[in-house]
């Protein structure tokens, strides 16, 4: 073979070679460039074995020093209080948040299936409920999810980066309280001290004082004692006479017929219209509160209408019987009051009218006596019989 061109081609980290040849008839020749062939081979191999070996060498010390970062990073107290509160954050957070999303999103999903709840018999609004709590839920957890993360990874790595002024500005703050609390022991007890001379020069003058007055009292008492005696004598007296006085009072007012009269037309007013009153508004508020019941009969299948219906009813039922029952008592008590007390003038005023009327029959039954009489002479007179 006769090379006429050889080129190398570095690559990947291998060499590759590719030989143009020509066929010749020299066999020296031939030998001569399979050595050749094998010599570049041999450099090839030996090249791309150094080649791996430099890489393999390059990579385990590149994952080394990234072993030892991630130990670095896992054992530093710093990475680990931020990763905490991380989780802390995203828990707590996207807790509340899924919650208010399932609320939310099952409100809006009941509000957008109110629409075509009409054409789906009501289905439309638990199937909107659902799928929009189910959103709200995932959304909103999400949401949480990331905020709180953020938010607890920031303040944890804040608070643990400066812990030490954080440390620093309570031990200041205890120290001023320690410092105030000392001040205000020691004026503590300096007041206490004052005031203990105070109180035993108060003490003394008291004890004095209390003396005085003690001497003063008795003496207004014994006084005043007397005095007490005489007035509670006639107190007394004046008592008894108010209490006999209210006593014939009250005998008489209930022995009054006017009183009892009124007193009985009042509660059978009561009675009668306080039941009318009652079954009135039982029919009305039944009647209004099955009107009204109408409303969202659409959303409640209809149960809207008893129900609004017995509701109406008892509020009716109670309405109708306080006021009837209101308007009985003082039109029944007034009624029977002008009644009995103008009594005399009703009596003597029907016993007018009976008479009227007594008197008109009278003069009704002589005037259709005359006029029989006179029609009967006529028609005797006519032909010419007699009036037997």
């Amino acid at each position: 073979l006769k090379y006429n061109r050889v080129r190398r081609s570095h690559k990947a980290s291998s060499t590759y070679l590719w030989v143009d040849m020509k066929p010749t008839q020299s066999a020296p020749e031939e030998s001569s460039a399979m050595k050749k062939m094998v010599a570049y081979a041999e450099v090839a191999k030996q090249k791309t074995s150094e080649k791996l070996e430099a890489a393999k060498l390059s990579i385990a010390s590149k994952a080394k020093v990234a072993k030892d970062k991630a130990v670095e990073l896992a054992s530093d107290k710093t990475v680990q209080v931020t990763a905490s509160s991380v989780a802390g954050g995203a828990a707590i957070v996207g807790t509340g948040g899924a919650a208010t999303g399932l609320l939310l999103g099952g409100a809006a999903g009941a509000a957008i299936g109110v629409v075509p709840a009409i054409f789906t018999f009501g289905l439309s609004i638990p199937v909107g409920v659902a799928v929009g709590a189910g959103s709200g839920l995932v959304l909103g957890g999400a949401m949480g999810t990331t905020m709180g993360a953020a938010a607890g990874g920031a303040t944890g790595y804040g608070a643990y980066t400066k812990r030490a002024e954080i440390a620093s500005f309570i031990d200041k703050i205890k120290a001023k309280a320690t410092e105030t609390f000392g001040k205000g022991k020691a004026a503590a007890a300096d007041a206490k001290a004052k005031a203990a001379v105070k109180l035993d020069a108060a003490k003394s003058k008291a004890v004095d004082s209390f003396t005085l007055v003690k001497e003063h009292v008795v003496a207004h008492v014994t006084v005043a004692k007397g005095k007490a005696a005489a007035v509670f004598g006639s107190a007394k007296d004046q008592a008894a006479q108010a209490a006999q006085a209210t006593k014939v009072k009250s005998l008489e007012i209930m022995t009054d017929r006017t009183v009892q009269v009124t007193a009985a037309s009042a509660s059978g007013g009561a009675a009668a219209l306080g039941a009318g009153g009652a079954a009135a508004g039982f029919a009305t508020g039944g009647a209004i509160g099955a009107a009204v019941g109408v409303v969202p009969a659409l959303f409640t299948f209809g149960l809207s209408i008893p129900v609004f219906a017995a509701v109406g009813s008892g509020c009716g039922l109670a309405a109708g019987a306080v006021v009837g029952g209101a308007t009985g008592l003082v039109g029944g008590g007034a009624t029977g009051y002008g009644v009995y007390t103008k009594r005399e003038a009703i009596g003597t005023s029907l016993d007018k009218t009976f008479a009227k009327v007594d008197g008109a029959a009278k003069y009704m039954k002589e005037t259709a006596s005359h006029s029989a009489d006179y029609v009967r002479n006529r028609l005797v007179g006519a032909t010419g019989g007699t009036t037997d």
